[in-house]
This record gives C-alpha cells, sequence and structure tokens, in this order.
C-alpha cells in the first residue's frame, strides 16, 4: 500500500475550533473520505459535535467537503478516495459570506 500527501483546509468555525487553516495528513491511497474524518476526528477533537457527528465518520448536515474547489462530496460519495496531492476544504453552509 502506498501513500499519498493530502492537504484539509478549515473555514469558518472549523478553523476557529483547530486554531488552524489547513491540515496537511500522510495517508494510504485507498483511505475513504469518511476514514479521513475519523483522522480529524482524531487530530482535532473539539470538531466532534459541531462538525463532525458523534460516529466520528460523517459530518454534520450543514458541513460539506470541497475537493480541490471543484466539487462538493455528496454522501454517497464518502465511500470514495482522493487523490494524492488533493486539496479538501471543510466548508460550513451556515457561515455566510
Amino acid at each position: 500500500m502506498s501513500q499519498i500527501k493530502v492537504k484539509v483546509e478549515f473555514s469558518g468555525i472549523a478553523r476557529i475550533l483547530t486554531g488552524r487553516n489547513e491540515f496537511a495528513v500522510d495517508i494510504s491511497d485507498n483511505i475513504s473520505y469518511e476514514e479521513i474524518i475519523t483522522e480529524l476526528a482524531k487530530a482535532f477533537p473539539k470538531l466532534i459535535g459541531h462538525i463532525i457527528n458523534e460516529d466520528r465518520r460523517s459530518l454534520f448536515p450543514s458541513n460539506v467537503i470541497s475537493v480541490n474547489g471543484k466539487s462538493i462530496l455528496q454522501p454517497d460519495d464518502m465511500k470514495g478516495s482522493p487523490s494524492g496531492g488533493d486539496t479538501l476544504i471543510l466548508l460550513s453552509l451556515l457561515a455566510g459570506g
């Protein structure tokens, strides 16, 4: 199994809760988006109950992940896997602008 690097950018409340703009993570090349959420829950437990559900595998409905700023992951997409070099942006739909 090979490793890939993925960057997660935080916006809105996720940025406030993590105290960071982004988080780079080395993951197995076949890890699912659900498993990335689990890794985020481990690294940033303050996200649980606000952004990440208690199951540590899914997001609250008001939060989504954008892949490279081009597409929004739908619930059915969460079993899929990112590609090396992808940027995942954790967005709150309630953040406004």
